[in-house]
């Protein structure tokens, strides 16, 4: 044995099992890449949904099985079309309809952002359309700030805020970490991640 071998240190467990484990397992949580049909057996049904099955129950995802169940399991194949319509209404942010504004639109009021709708319910919440068309967007005096997500084009709720409205309520209902700006980027690319099934390590038995 040479005086090299002899000095240099074993290398631990952990040290080991990482040589042969792929990074893709290394964590708490696996995502299958989507066109593995070793965990998925295809998308939802729904064609403006684009989630993938782990098991094929009516080939539904698990939330549009659950909104059929919910619905008493209406027949089918008539189901099928009314509620891909609704599923593409609500998937869509929509932005708010006062001209120069690039918030997203608050879901209380559909067609205004949560600034906009303060200032027309300060007005007496007139007939929506008439105040549209006499309202002009001015730029508050703290000015305005894009939505930290790099793809989204809708700004922030204020200065103290770096989501915009939909992208802080999706924050504020999957456990709102606090997280530094990059990380953020992160937690939100792995919750779209988790719009497919995907494994929990830590949720296998032995």
């Amino acid at each position: 044995m040479s005086t090299l071998e002899r000095v240099q240190p074993t290398a631990g467990l952990l040290e080991r099992l990482m040589e042969v484990v792929r990074p893709e397992f290394r964590g708490e949580e696996f995502y299958p890449p989507r066109d593995s049909r070793v965990f998925f057996q295809g998308e939802c049904r729904i064609p403006s949904c684009e989630r993938m099955l782990s098991y094929s129950v009516k080939q539904l995802c698990t939330a549009h099985y659950q909104r059929w169940v919910q619905a008493g399991r209406p027949e089918f194949e008539a189901w099928v079309p009314g509620e891909d319509a609704y599923h593409r209404h609500h998937r869509v942010i929509r932005g708010c309809a006062v001209t120069g504004c690039r918030r997203s639109t608050n879901g209380c009021t559909p067609r205004i952002c949560t600034r906009h709708t303060e200032l027309w319910q300060a007005a007496g919440s007139p007939d929506l359309d008439a105040w549209l068309a006499t309202t002009r967007y001015e730029p508050p005096p703290h000015g305005e700030r894009d939505c930290v997500l790099p793809d989204c084009p809708w700004w922030t709720t204020g200065p103290g805020s770096v989501l915009c409205r939909r992208h802080y309520i999706r924050w504020r209902n999957n456990g709102h970490p606090e997280l530094p700006d990059d990380q953020l980027i992160d937690w939100f690319a792995r919750l779209e991640l988790r719009r497919d099934p995907y494994i929990r390590f830590h949720d296998l038995g032995r």
